[in-house]
């Protein structure tokens, strides 16, 4: 099985309502059909009150929603990225693999008890991150697999936490990235108090500023507030 993950850009005027309806009610039945499995849906659909810690810049066109899913072999990509390809203005595809670092109830907060397709607790923040071309990709890997991931375990009061290092796009065209982060809050409150955010220790918000200073490519850092739709 190899996971794909599908971001979609689309005009910031499209009502969240009627995108969320067309990606749940339509979409993700047919891709269903067509054979995919495990799909996560995040939205930034009308339940999100807020941007993102660092949202798409006036100059690009927002990131709107993002469809993870796996299938048995990314050959078989055609039949998704068809179902997908109506929606949103550009829809970029990547190979990823993907590491649950941290499940809910695993470290923080209560196990998952709410049924697939109901909208996860709380909110997301999808992040999308560049690797700081200072470094090659094997010290990228282990700076943010062996330091970043567990220093912002400790310090953020993260619920969950999923690290998809891309492998290589899967659509013509598009842009290069190197990794998609999946992280979970309990509110938008704690995502918009930067103090909240860090465990109530603006210390830590040093601490985490020199990390990914360090590991990652600031001006292409992308963060967006999002909805989350589990359909497993």
């Amino acid at each position: 099985m190899e996971k794909l993950i599908y971001l979609i850009r689309e005009r910031a005027s499209r009502d969240g309502g009627e995108l969320r309806k067309q990606v749940l009610d339509q979409l993700v039945p047919q891709l269903s059909a067509a054979g995919a499995s495990d799909i996560s849906v995040h939205l930034s659909d009308d339940f999100v009150g807020i941007a993102g810690p660092m949202p798409c810049p006036g100059s690009e066109l927002p990131m709107r929603a993002a469809v993870s899913l796996w299938i048995p072999n990314h050959d078989d990509a055609p039949a998704v990225q068809q179902i997908l390809s109506g929606l949103g203005e550009r829809c970029d595809g990547y190979l990823v693999t993907e590491s649950v670092y941290s499940e809910f109830g695993q470290r923080r907060g209560a196990e998952r008890d709410w049924p697939a397709g109901q909208r996860s607790p709380g909110l997301v923040t999808l992040a999308l991150v560049h690797r700081n071309p200072a470094l090659d990709e094997r010290t990228f890997r282990e700076f943010w697999y062996g330091h970043q991931s567990p220093m912002s375990e400790e310090l953020q009061p993260r619920l969950r936490y999923v690290r998809n290092t891309v492998v290589h796009p899967v659509t013509p065209g598009a842009p290069p990235l190197d990794g998609i982060v999946v992280e979970s809050w309990e509110s938008e409150e704690i995502v918009s108090d930067i103090e909240a955010f860090h465990n109530g220790d603006l210390e830590n918000l040093s601490v985490m500023l020199d990390s990914v200073d360090t590991v990652f490519e600031m001006s292409k850092l992308r963060s967006i507030a999002m909805s989350e739709y589990l359909f497993f």
